[in-house]
């Protein structure tokens, strides 16, 4: 048997060693993830609002389900297990973001624990004390620890189930927990599912060599018959209750949420980027509603059909695009590859931009995305002798790739695949370093000027980086306008302009800026600006109207105000957010049933608006005097 080279010797060769690099690796993840969640505080990142959209959304659910409804009354829209994570964060320590970021904290912690012990078991010692460290300081991994999104439960649950089909063994409940892992991982990552077949024949006929936990390379025996069923067993019971969930609430034959059409549409349609875009059939009206989107795409040929068929007319729209105009669809796949190499982290509800501007601990994370890609693709290719050990790193590295293709790209779907390519990293650097060490120049330098120009072209990838700072500036005056803090509002919507002058979103918020804090001459200049920058798009012509009808406000001309806002609703008549504005006007005039008719609409077309609701109570007991 010719046995795995013995790279897992640690950084001194001994266990002890071994043991106090991980240590280190550990309290780094630890701690630059809680300096960065309390050093965010203070920031909109960790003020739970609309602006985060998808986290807004989640969020909510969970309040839902603390609030009884734990089953809830239909098919699942977005991916159930976070927020129900969500909802047990919030039963134990209340509805606040810090408990969920501390927790996140912990999970990144043990994931970073994973991370080190299953690279040791593949490829040893050294290489998982620098994928470890690379963990510890990769940037956007950091960030994500502070996000109330599914990343950081996805990157745990992944490495916890490779970490336990590598030790597993003759224990049959360390198998079984390996199918419940991958069973919850598929329920936050449905695409994951495809996986499953691939790892059970590798297990099943996997005989190679691989490293023990000590290091010492050994003879990795196929998986017992009995495990891959409990394996097997385990993953699908978990995975089956939510389809089953589904039908049972709603008689409905959805296998996991009614978004699964709607998202291939999104990244497959003629005028989609690659990245995630608003598609003119289903978002009717300026900004972003999961309210709205439900009702939109539920909606087909003029009537509300059930969810699967809701699903199913989505998909055939995209597939319809592929078959019907495959050049453009593999131009778009084409970008996709581009995307997914780039060394810029897509952003959608969060925007990295703004938080490293806040936050020392976020900068000093230095790893990014290209360095990890760059020694991760090397250590994959000098990996490929050893593929027999190593192939679920593969496997899921391949799951990523292929899932951003089919859908989109997206910085927070991008994120799960970077543990496997820090494995491979890792790797690579340790196949390195020795390669210097034994002088063996030729493998060295075709190793760096490998890695170099991998890392090079990462970084010349086409991204639109100046609309999404615009957006990302943008989003942070709205959340400082969301918490009623005009001067930080101004200051970050100004900044916006500065990158992208033409943005109308950013002058339309900064127009409602200036007159919330008063300075009516100057958001009056701003509307004007406004209204030279808009298009002849339907929501710069709503935005428009809107900001129009605030001055109106500015001026105490309700009877204005109310005319633009009704003028903005028999275009939209399903936008919440300008009922509850046109209620607050009825109530300045004083027309208390006609503000009651707007508001109670504004709840029923979006039932967590808690302002709106707040507003209805306060002229309902108006009402009663």
């Amino acid at each position: 048997m010719r046995h795995a080279k013995r790279t897992g010797r640690g950084p001194a060769g001994t266990e002890r060693d071994h043991q106090a690099w991980l240590f280190f690796a550990l309290a780094l993840t630890f701690l630059t993830r809680l300096w960065f969640v309390l050093s965010m505080r203070n920031q909109p990142f960790s003020v739970m609002g609309p602006q985060y959209v998808d986290s807004y959304y989640y969020h909510r659910w969970a309040v839902e389900i603390i609030s009884g409804n734990f089953w809830g009354s239909d098919v699942f829209f977005l991916r159930p297990l976070y927020p129900y994570l969500l909802a047990l964060v919030y039963a134990v320590f209340g509805q606040h973001v810090l408990p969920v970021q501390l927790l996140q904290t912990v999970l990144a912690t043990a994931s970073c624990f994973l991370l080190y012990d299953a690279t040791r078991r593949v490829f040893g010692a050294r290489p998982a004390v620098l994928a470890s460290f690379g963990f510890a300081l990769t940037g956007i991994l950091v960030f994500y620890t502070g996000a109330l999104l599914y990343v950081e439960i996805t990157i745990f649950l992944s490495l916890l189930f490779f970490r336990l089909i590598l030790a597993a063994g003759q224990r049959l409940l360390l198998w079984i927990a390996a199918g419940v892992s991958f069973g919850m991982l598929v329920i936050s990552r449905p695409e994951m599912l495809v996986v499953l077949p691939l790892i059970l024949l590798w297990l099943r006929r996997n005989k190679s060599a691989v490293c023990s936990p000590a290091g010492v390379p050994r003879l990795s025996y196929p998986a017992p018959r009995s495990g891959l069923i409990a394996l097997t067993a385990a993953a699908l019971v978990a995975i089956a209750a939510v389809p089953v969930r589904n039908y049972i609430v709603s008689r409905d034959p959805v296998l996991f949420t009614a978004h699964a059409g709607i998202n291939f549409w999104y990244g497959n349609n003629p005028a989609a980027d690659g990245t995630w875009q608003p598609t003119a059939e289903l978002e009717l009206g300026p900004g972003f509603s999961h309210e709205r989107l439900k009702r939109v795409s539920r909606t087909i040929a003029g009537r509300q059909v059930r969810w699967s068929e809701a699903s199913a007319y989505w998909l055939g729209k995209g597939l319809r695009f592929i078959t019907t105009r495959p050049l453009a669809w593999l131009r778009l796949v084409g970008r996709k590859l581009l995307l997914f190499f780039s060394n810029y982290e897509v952003p959608n509800g969060y925007y990295p931009e703004t938080a490293s501007a806040a936050s020392l601990a976020l900068r000093l994370a230095f790893v990014n995305f290209g360095l990890v890609l760059a020694f991760g693709l090397l250590g994959m290719v000098w990996a490929w002798p050893r593929r027999g050990q190593a192939l679920p790193a593969y496997l899921f590295v391949a799951a990523y790739f292929v899932s951003a293709l089919l859908f989109y790209v997206l910085s927070r779907l991008r994120a799960p695949v970077l543990p496997f390519l820090l494995m491979f990293a890792g790797f690579g650097l340790a196949e390195l370093i020795d390669s210097l060490r034994q002088r063996r120049t030729a493998r060295a330098t075709v190793g760096l000027v490998a890695a170099a120009a991998v890392f090079a072209v990462s970084l010349l990838l086409p991204v639109r980086r100046r609309d999404y700072s615009a957006q990302a500036w943008t989003q942070q005056g709205n959340a400082y306008l969301n918490e009623h803090k005009m001067g930080p509002a101004i200051a970050a919507l100004r900044r916006a302009l500065a990158i992208r002058p033409s943005s109308y979103p950013a002058r339309y918020s900064l127009v409602l800026a200036l007159a919330g804090s008063g300075r009516t001459d100057a958001a009056a200049a701003e509307f004007e600006q406004l209204v030279k920058a808009a298009g002849p798009s339907s929501e710069a012509r709503t935005l428009v109207s809107l900001a129009s009808a605030r001055m109106a406000i500015s001026y105490r001309n309700f009877p204005q105000a109310a005319a633009l806002y009704k003028s903005v609703l028999s275009e939209s008549p399903d936008d919440a957010e300008t009922h509850y504005l046109l209620g607050l006007v009825y109530v300045s005039m004083d027309s208390l049933m006609a503000a009651q008719n707007h508001l109670a609409q504004a709840i029923t077309l979006d039932p967590g608006h808690a302002a709106a609701r707040n507003a209805l109570r306060a002229v309902e007991s108006r009402l009663r005097r």
